[in-house]
């Protein structure tokens, strides 16, 4: 089968060689959309897709500039192209879009539209005309800046370990080494390093919590974390049903992941756990499931066909339009990312694959992402697309699950199929707690006037509540740092919740594809191309499942992974 390339779609309002470049022609653009005169409910919906059309094509331009940046993290040209166009074409675009949306929340004609098809669309614009202060669009620019020169410091962060220079990432290879004085070196080096750029993290933190202070102050709220919350169109829960979600974590997971971590330390015959014995395999012997990015690429799309035929085709499309970057390399920012290209109705995919399996993870992951942005480029309302994570994650973390029994094509040996299996269903679970970590430590943060040194001993505080069998002891000025690692505390604050709640509803689809995986497809599907038309709830129902995140829920998804981990062992 040929694999053709994914290319622009035609433009159905703009010419198909404007640019938005230039600030003074957008400018004019822009003008020209808010003179639209509006007298019925046809011209209402066009002015929608018009200004719709308008942000996929700045939103396409905006992808590639952060695309360079982060793929080239240690060439200044691309940080500077991208806080150029960030600073006069995004800033001006945060200006003229609440200008466009407030046209159409003033419009009488609004409430003529459909309420099936508009009625949350309503409720999506009221709340950003809300919050929106044009004296917080230059702190956001700034705040940018400021966010960006995290992932390159943390990219030019190298160990010299064993005569050759690793990257950060890098270490992380040698944390699955059978040996366990290998493990400790690595892992003590790998911190070390983190240690010795700590002060200068700590520093661009606190310059970012400043800013974005003021950007709670000038919408009139008391801290970050409560504009945040309103700002991110939280409309299904409120804060504390979140700390009620932590405590929930802390009552039903952290005992099955002592269970867990006590399976481990016997299978290792260790007196205790140590940061260094989290990553290893338990029977020595570490799981390679690729020698390339090429056999990554290949493999994946194998193992997601047999899911769904175009989920594995559509992975081969990106790879010949030259939309995958997978590899590790020095200068490469840190992390994984699908970013959405909205003319393509596609997407690009960033990630640093160095051979482990948790790389196979990221790439089936990110092909989730990816899908859900292919389904939902046939909306033609921009915020309709413009999904919050809560059901962005739903769509990534379903299908590393979905994926789940593939994973032999990767693993042909039974053993190593069912310990990597063990290991991506164990993980779903497993991860609650440092979720619920970097969430309540952002709450505290920002909420909590504090000192350089509270904020450490605070998150230690978080670590010993959330612990579950590590022993930390004579390492504790490294716990304390290990927030810094986090790119989500300095890039995008208060995104990561969503990771605990969406792997909660990714779990349950797995339990409902377990009992019936056409099903279960068919409702993955039906959820995938609904993007944001309708409130999450209503979304995680149209693919068979509940938003919840109460302790009984919890309890039931935890005795569903116990009953899979025992088929496994």
């Amino acid at each position: 089968m040929e694999i053709s390339k994914i290319d622009k779609r035609r433009r159905r309002y703009f010419a198909e060689d404007f640019s938005p470049n230039d600030r003074a022609k957008l400018t004019e653009v822009f003008e020209g959309l808010l003179s639209t005169e509006i007298t019925k409910k046809e011209d209402l919906i066009k002015f929608l897709e018009k200004g719709s059309e308008l942000l996929d094509i700045i939103g396409e331009e905006y992808a590639w500039k952060y695309i360079n940046m982060t793929r080239f993290a240690d060439n200044p040209t691309f940080r500077d192209e991208f806080n150029k166009f960030y600073g006069e074409i995004m800033s001006l675009t945060m200006q003229y879009e609440f200008k466009l949306k407030k046209k159409f929340y003033d419009s009488p004609l609004r409430n003529e539209l459909d309420n099936e098809t508009f009625g949350h669309l309503n409720r999506i614009i009221a709340n950003s005309i809300e919050i929106f202060r044009e004296e917080n669009v230059p702190l956001a620019v700034k705040e940018s800046e400021l966010s960006n020169s995290y992932g390159e410091t943390i990219s030019k962060l190298t160990i010299n370990f064993k005569g050759e220079e690793k990257t950060f990432n890098q270490m992380n290879v040698f944390l699955k080494d059978p040996d366990r004085n290998t493990r400790e070196e690595a892992w003590r080096l790998k911190y070390a390093k983190l240690m010795e750029n700590s002060p200068l993290l700590d520093e661009l933190f606190d310059k970012l919590r400043e800013i974005r202070e003021s950007e709670a102050k000038n919408a009139g709220y008391s801290n970050y974390r409560d504009y945040k919350h309103i700002e991110k169109g939280r409309f299904s829960y409120s804060v504390d049903d979140t700390l009620r979600f932590h405590s929930a974590v802390e009552e039903e997971v952290i005992p099955f992941v002592r269970e867990r971590n006590e399976i481990r330390r016997k299978k290792l015959s260790l007196d205790t756990l140590r940061p260094w014995d989290m990553s290893v395999e338990t029977d020595g012997k570490q799981l390679k499931p690729f020698s390339n990015v090429e056999d990554l690429v290949e493999t994946s799309s194998k193992i997601l066909g047999g899911v769904s035929p175009d989920f594995g085709e559509n992975l081969l499309r990106m790879k010949v339009s030259g939309f995958l970057d997978l590899e590790n390399r020095k200068g490469k920012a840190p992390g994984g990312y699908n970013f959405g290209l909205p003319e393509r109705g596609s997407s690009f995919i960033f990630m640093n694959a160095v051979g482990l399996n948790s790389d196979v993870g990221t790439i089936l992951h990110e092909s989730g992402h990816a899908m859900h942005t292919k389904r939902t480029s046939p909306i033609n309302i921009y915020y309709y697309k413009d999904y919050p994570m809560e059901v962005a994650e739903l769509a990534s973390m379903t299908m590393e699950l979905f994926t789940a029994e593939g994973l032999k094509h990767f693993y042909p040996d039974e053993n190593d199929f069912k310990k990597a299996k063990r290991e991506l269903i164990e993980g779903t679970v497993s991860f609650l707690p440092w979720c619920m970590i970097v969430d309540s430590f952002q709450h505290w943060v920002y909420t909590t006037p504090h000192t350089r040194r509270q904020r450490r001993a605070h998150f230690k505080s978080l670590m010993d509540r959330f612990n579950g069998g590590v022993n930390w002891a004579g390492l504790e000025e490294i716990e304390e740092i290990l927030w810094m690692q986090q790119l989500h505390i300095f890039e995008v604050p208060f995104y990561y919740i969503e990771y605990g709640m969406a792997q909660l509803g990714a779990l349950a689809m797995y339990r409902n594809y377990r009992k019936d995986p056409y099903q279960a497809v068919e409702g993955y599907e039906n959820f995938l191309k609904l993007g944001y038309t309708k409130p999450v709830p209503d979304l995680y129902r149209a693919a068979g499942i509940e938003f919840n995140f109460s302790a009984e829920y919890i309890r039931g998804i935890v005795n569903f992974v116990r009953e899979e981990l025992r088929i496994l062992d």
